[in-house]
């Protein structure tokens, strides 16, 4: 039997694979293609097919101002604005069956810079298993306040929605898929010679750029100066009332309205298809017949 890779498995699904796997240890939808923009307050469902967001509309259009309206916004405010919370100096999360490993030192002596990184790590996958690593430098989040979610909640048009609440925007990123031959990788973002600026700018920016050490799995980076990707992103939607003659449950306000979806697919094996489910229709074989 050949060795198993992303590149020869022709019916497996990449990219749903990193977004469960990102998903089952932060709750949130990674984006698999982050220079495409997640934007806030976007609403729509996730195809079961891709992963990605099918995008039906967005809270900040003129043609949803008036459902604020009847929600009790007021859309010539910026009471319902995304606010952006401080920038954080890195972000790093990886998937069960990878373990993060002390960098050898040694074995990247060669590579110029990388004492100095920004933000670095290795990281080993358990052989036989699939895993996700997702690097942000510098992330700043944008989000809809508490708040503003409880009124959104009352739209009925977003109850049958899923509804993009938190968007991390980054300058670079770097995501990593394994095989299952449990590769040992290291990744790292290097800082280069500042760059001039053109004249009337006094500034000199450095410019950066990924290195890694990956020889099997897929790897996708990118760098800029501003934070344009979107690498990650909170999906909620709004909770269903249950039926219950029980005591109810405490009211819920704001955010506790809504809940995170799960993915809308069955769980994925190691290459990226699904696992098949059986049911059990109630017979049983091993029964003994009737005399």
């Amino acid at each position: 039997m050949g060795l198993w890779s992303w590149k020869t498995q022709h019916n497996s699904h990449a990219q749903r694979k990193f977004i469960e796997l990102i998903f089952d240890r932060t709750g949130k939808y990674a984006n698999w293609d982050p220079p495409s923009e997640i934007q806030i307050g976007s609403y729509g469902r996730i195809d079961k097919d891709t992963g990605n967001l099918n995008v039906e509309g967005n809270i900040y259009s003129d043609n949803f101002k008036q459902f604020l309206i009847e929600a009790g916004i007021n859309p010539e405010s910026d009471e319902h604005h995304a606010k952006d919370c401080p920038d954080e100096s890195e972000f790093k999360t990886w998937s069960k069956n990878v373990k993060c490993v002390d960098m050898n030192a040694d074995a990247q002596a060669g590579v110029p810079g990388i004492a100095a990184a920004s933000i670095k790590g290795s990281w080993e996958i358990k052989k036989g298993t699939t895993g996700a690593v997702l690097l942000m430098n510098n992330p700043r989040m944008r989000h809809i306040t508490p708040d503003v979610l409880g009124k959104l909640a009352s739209i009925k048009l977003l109850q049958s929605m899923h509804l993009v609440t938190k968007v991390f925007y980054c300058p670079a990123f770097s995501l990593y898929l394994s095989d299952t031959s449990g590769e040992k990788i290291s990744m790292a973002l290097l800082a280069s010679a500042p760059v001039v600026e053109p004249v009337g700018s006094l500034e000199a920016k450095a410019s950066f750029k990924w290195w890694s050490s990956t020889q099997t799995g897929l790897a996708r980076h990118g760098c800029k100066k501003e934070h344009v990707f979107t690498p990650l992103y909170e999906l909620l939607h709004v909770r269903q009332p249950r039926n219950r003659r029980s005591s109810p449950s405490p009211e819920r306000t704001g955010e506790q309205l809504w809940t995170v979806p799960p993915v809308p697919w069955a769980p994925l094996g190691e290459d990226g298809t699904e696992v098949p489910i059986y049911i059990n229709d109630g017979t049983d074989s091993s029964e003994p017949e009737d005399e």
